[in-house]
């Protein structure tokens, strides 16, 4: 199944587990109601297991600045009321999930979990505090209601070529390669160093008599793509020994360096082109622009669909 991609939506389902959370043991907790959203509730315990759960995530982050419980709560609240309006507009719609696609959604979970074995989930799980039987049923609500979401926008949403071609103009300085040069060597790299030498120097004066660099590394070159003139293409920063790349950029288009001294031979470059950085072509990057168009209107709708369903719905907050 499809997932609808949408930030706040994933906040939202995220926050479904707390739900089924038990109250955080040591502490004697008297618990409310917090909101009412039509006939449905959100006490307080629900609220601060899915505030607990936010800010353990936060922390795993590695946010140290990370905000306290007392001041995730007013924005956890607000999550978990939308998510309850999603839900009450999931049960209207009659949305169901099979078994199947429960066993699907928890083998994706153990994939990206380094391959997590059935044990280790359950595991997993009991140091959270729920069953596995309870697990299930969170992953089905969830999958319910983000099938509602796909239902209810998902088909409604079409993407043309054009629309892809203007985005792709209009945002090209972000569809850039990484900047490449183009460079041809000769590589001398005989056992006798006199006769090494003598190979050195008798290119050096080929070159200075005006004679082609590539004809010069099909005769002479003991380097890659000899019969080729010794060129190596397009090639980015860091594919080459950095002595050899700092060299070749310090020259100017056409120009020939000095011999340069390598472990495997001495090397005489000639850069070809440059650093230059050239367009992705489109039909390259043609499915992740339709993706972040297709997901930019899901985000606008399921917006707008959210305000609508707040203005209709009876909601009274008593936090």
């Amino acid at each position: 199944m499809r997932l609808v991609r949408l930030r706040r939506l994933v906040a939202v389902l995220i926050l479904a587990a707390a739900a089924l959370l038990p109250a955080a043991s040591g502490a004697e907790v008297v618990d409310r109601v917090v909101a009412i959203i039509n006939d449905s509730i959100i006490t307080l315990s629900e609220l601060n297991a899915a505030a607990a759960i936010v800010l353990d995530k936060l922390k795993k982050e590695g946010q140290g600045d990370a905000p306290g419980i007392e001041e995730l709560r007013p924005r956890v609240l607000e999550d978990l009321v939308e998510q309850k309006l999603i839900k009450q507009a999931s049960d209207k719609a009659g949305i169901d999930v099979s078994d199947r696609e429960i066993d699907n959604a928890i083998d994706d979970i153990k994939r990206q979990n380094r391959h997590m074995t059935q044990e280790q989930l359950m595991l997993a799980l009991a140091r959270s505090g729920l069953t596995y039987r309870e697990y299930r049923e969170q992953l089905k609500e969830q999958i319910r209601q983000v099938k509602f979401m796909n239902m209810e926008f998902r088909s409604k949403i079409s993407v043309q070529d054009e629309d892809i071609e203007n985005y792709y103009r209009q945002h090209i300085d972000d569809y850039y390669e990484a900047p490449k040069y183009r460079i041809s060597c000769i590589v001398i790299s005989p056992d006798d160093r006199q006769l090494m030498e003598k190979r050195i120097e008798v290119v050096r004066e080929a070159l200075a008599e005006g004679r082609d660099f590539a004809e010069l590394a099909r005769l002479y070159s003991d380097g890659p793509n000899a019969d080729g003139g010794g060129d190596l293409g397009r090639l980015s920063s860091g594919e080459l020994d950095p002595e050899i790349e700092k060299t070749a950029l310090a020259l100017g288009p056409g120009e020939v360096s000095e011999p340069l001294e390598r472990p495997e031979g001495t090397y005489i470059i000639k850069l070809n082109e440059g650093l230059r950085a050239d367009p992705i072509p489109l039909e390259r990057v043609r499915g992740i622009i339709r993706e972040t168009l297709f997901s930019k209107a899901m985000e606008e709708r399921f917006n707008f669909w959210l305000a609508e369903q707040k203005k209709l719905a009876h909601i009274e907050i008593r936090f």
